[in-house]
């Protein structure tokens, strides 16, 4: 087994390193990318919902995820959607130079780890989406991960399997079957990135990777955006309340977004929508 020896962070201006960091190893830390404030007002948000997302979880018999593991995004309403964070220039820049011109954003949520959660199953986020042999395929998509606050191995940091984006499942899904994750490991240990609070993570959506245990007394939040390229097929709108669309528009990324004046189950949904699948299965 060789331990990497590479530098994942790079300066948030630094595109032309961001982009061959990505093209090698499948992810890049762009350092000092976004502004703080936002970031502690979101974090004070989430923190109070993941009370109330637990407690649901509790009615429900437990959360249907891996223990420990929420999904849970930030409030997509007014006040706590940032340009700045969203659509950060720094992150759009690597993007468009990654992906091409014309790009949409398909996935605004993320997740939690609790502490004393569990290890989650190896997986990618999207399988390769062509016969072609790597690393023939470019990078089709990316997802963009901001920690909340500190993020590091005490309190669960992403664990992330470098290069393994151009590693096809041979379990023919998105889960890392056991047999194939050894043989890797025998190759290349994967690594938990360590990060501050104003930090952005940017990975190809084909890596390896998984949510660890968090060791510390409070939860770990961590946004999830998804950008994709236009070769991707676009689903259904992303919901955001109105008022959020001066944050949103006109900034790079094609925000997918409708704009509704009542009440988004943002919180609750997402867990419920997971439970309801899991009971007819």
């Amino acid at each position: 087994m060789t331990t990497p020896n590479f530098t994942y962070k790079v300066p948030k201006d630094s595109t032309a390193m961001a982009i061959e960091r990505l093209r090698e190893i499948g992810f890049v830390v762009l350092v000092d990318a976004l502004p703080r404030s936002p970031l502690f007002k979101i974090r004070e948000r989430m923190d109070s919902d993941t009370s109330a997302l637990l407690e649901y979880c509790d009615s429900i018999g437990g959360n249907p995820r891996a223990r420990g593991h929420l999904q849970q995004g930030p409030p997509p309403n007014a006040g706590y959607v940032f340009k700045d964070i969203v659509m950060n220039r720094y992150v759009v820049s690597v993007c468009r130079a990654l992906l091409g011109p014309s790009l949409t954003l398909t996935f605004y949520n993320g997740n939690t780890n609790c502490p004393n959660s569990v290890v989650q199953h190896l997986h990618m986020d999207s399988d390769h989406r062509s016969g072609a042999p790597n690393p023939v395929e470019k990078t089709f998509s990316v997802v963009v991960n901001i920690p909340l606050g500190p993020m590091n191995c005490g309190n669960g940091s992403i664990e992330l399997w470098p290069g393994t984006h151009m590693i096809r499942s041979q379990s023919g899904t998105r889960a890392i079957a056991d047999d194939q994750e050894r043989s890797r490991r025998s190759e290349c240990s994967p690594i938990q990135p360590i990060t501050k609070i104003g930090d952005v993570l940017i990975r190809d959506i084909r890596l390896w990777h998984r949510g660890v245990p968090n060791q510390s007394n409070r939860p770990r939040h961590m946004i999830a955006l998804v950008v994709v390229d236009e070769t991707c097929e676009v689903g259904g709108k992303l919901r955001f309340e109105k008022g959020c669309e001066t944050e949103l528009e006109h900034s790079g990324i094609e925000s997918n977004a409708l704009y509704v004046g009542e009440p988004i189950d943002y919180l609750l949904g997402p867990t419920r929508r997971i439970y309801e699948a899991s009971r007819k299965t």
